[in-house]
This record gives structure tokens, sequence and C-alpha cells, in this order.
């Protein structure tokens, strides 16, 4: 008995989302954990040279407040200025030649697409459902393939061999209709749902957060003008607080919190009418259209986010789509 099943024998109620196995990385193709890896890995170092650019910014602004102070001959201000810069220069010169943003963008859409392939196969969703499992395996493979194909990036940092099609992948793909039914609810649609809710607000409270932090920077530079204009304090409070202002504004855009919030709002709202919708699909016949439809929802945030970033959307007729 699974845990698809009641105590009793019975079937759970149709909008139940209880799970009887649990999906991880692993089980997913090959393709999937080597894109995920690489735009994880590029991620950390885009904002990491992003966050030296700018601090070299601010380092070169405080540097140049410093204009008075000297050692042994040497300008310490200068000496700050100096280094900042160069750090600064180094961060852009990293991001213009490595492109780590594109890896990043590119690597995600990728994982995103194959674990969109992986779900329809393996729950027998929209293209994947009336065929044997022979022609499914080479028609996934052969979607996998497209995917690898129109990549542009190198990918890396695990081993390079493994299943696309996983044991854990065929075994659910065998699995009964009720078995199928609870995994993706729970492990997809309810576990995507919570994911994109948790992402929303995060993103909103983080928009909120710089958004005051920007107007604090500004209030304190419009002070130091004013202490500036009407004392004998010749400190630079208007560089300052202006550099601060400036940075707190790049790395909002840079990390777009509200337009991340908005989107993720609008898909968690559309992934539980999804749940709600489910209630109504009692049977094998409808099963397949329901995981087109519920993939379908997840996908728009994911063609909404590459287009955000400059990067080819593919649109294809429904029921070949590779959904992006």
């Amino acid at each position: 008995m699974t845990s698809a099943q009641a105590a009793d024998g019975t079937q759970p109620p149709p909008g139940q989302t209880t799970s009887p196995v649990s999906l991880n990385g692993d089980d997913l193709p090959l393709l999937y954990r080597s894109a995920s890896h690489t735009s994880q890995t590029a991620q950390r170092r885009f904002l990491a040279a992003l966050r030296l650019r700018l601090g070299g910014l601010l380092g070169a602004v405080a540097g140049a407040t410093l204009t008075a102070w000297t050692v042994s001959g040497i300008n310490v201000g200068g000496l700050i200025a100096l280094v900042s810069f160069a750090l600064a220069l180094g961060a852009e010169l990293y991001v213009a030649i490595n492109r780590p943003e594109r890896t990043w963008y590119e690597g995600r859409a990728a994982a995103e697409s194959v674990k969109t392939l992986a779900w329809r196969y393996m729950v027998r969703g929209e293209s994947f459902a009336d065929i044997d499992d022979p022609e499914a395996d080479r028609t996934l493979q052969r979607e996998i393939t497209g995917i690898l194909n129109g990549l542009d990036l190198e990918l890396g940092g695990i081993e390079a061999h493994g299943p696309q099609i996983t044991d854990a992948m065929r075994t659910i793909r065998r699995a009964d209709y009720q078995t199928r039914r609870g995994l993706y609810l729970a492990e997809r649609i309810r576990a995507q749902e919570q994911w994109y809710s948790r992402k929303q607000n995060w993103n909103a409270q983080r928009s909120h957060q710089w958004l005051i932090a920007t107007i604090v920077f500004e209030f304190l530079g419009l002070l130091g003008g004013a202490v500036w204009a009407f004392t004998e304090i010749s400190f630079d409070f208007i560089g300052v607080f202006a550099a601060l202002a400036a940075t707190a504004t790049a790395w909002t855009q840079a990390k777009q919190y509200q337009t991340l919030a908005t989107a993720y709002g609008i898909t968690a709202q559309e992934l539980s009418m999804v749940l709600s919708e489910a209630t109504f699909v009692t049977n094998e016949a409808d099963w397949a259209d329901f995981v087109g439809e519920s993939e379908e929802a997840i996908s728009r945030e994911h063609t909404l986010w590459r287009a955000s970033r400059g990067l080819r959307v593919r649109t294809l007729p429904r029921g070949e789509r590779n959904p992006e």
C-alpha cells in the first residue's frame, strides 16, 4: 500500500496532495543537474563581482574624503581610492569578459525546461500520455537533446556522466494513476506554490528594506548638504551619502526585488488555482491535459523571467512544446 491510499484501503479525496514518494535532484535528468549547478555557480560569481564593484566605488568615495590624511608622505585617502578603483575595475572586467550573468540565466532556463519535461514524462502528462514506454523514452531523449544543442554555455561542476532518464523516473511512470497523481500534486504543484509564495514575501521584504535604506541615505545627504552650506565643517557628506544612495539603487535594480515579488505572487496564485482545479480531475482520461495546463502555468513565469533578461524564448505548438 502506498501513502496515496488511506489506512482502510480507500483512495484520498481528489484534492489531497499526499505524496507516495519524495524526489530529489539526483532523481532528475543529468542535464538538469548539470545546468542547475552551472547556473548556481555563475550566479554566485556574478553577485560577488557586483558586490566587489559597488564596494570598490564606495571605497573610492570614502578615500576621496580623506585627502588630508598622510602617512610617510603617502596620501592615505588617495591610496584607498586607488585600490578601490582597481578592485571595481577588475570586477567590471571580469563580468564583461566572462559574462557570468548570461551563464546564470541560460543555465537556469535550461534546468527548468528539463525539469518540466521530466515531470510530464514521469506522471504521463501531455505529450507522454498515450505512448508506450520505449517511445516515451525516445521522445524525452530527443527533447533533452534539443535543449542541450541549444545551449551556449559550458556545463561543469558535477560528474559529466549519468542517465537522462533515471530509475526513479521510470518507476514513477509505471506507477498507478493515484500514485502519480498524489506525487505530482504534492511534489510539483504544492511545492512550487510554496516556493513562489516564500520568494514573493522575501523579495517584497527586500524591496521595502532597500527602498527605506535609499530614502535614509538621501535624507542624510540632504542634512549633509545643510551642514556643509551653513557650517565650517568641510567633510564631504554629500558625496558619501550620494554614493550610498546610488549603490543601494544599483543593487536593487540588479536584484529586481519588486519585479520578482510581483511575478512570483502571480505564479503562486495561479498554482493555487491549479490545486483547486485538481478536485475536478478524477480519472486518467483528463489527467494529461491537466498536467499540461499546470506546467504551462509554471512555464509562463519562466518565459517572462527569460524575456526580462534578454534571452531567446522559443514558442512551439502546444503538445509539442518544450516549456521554458
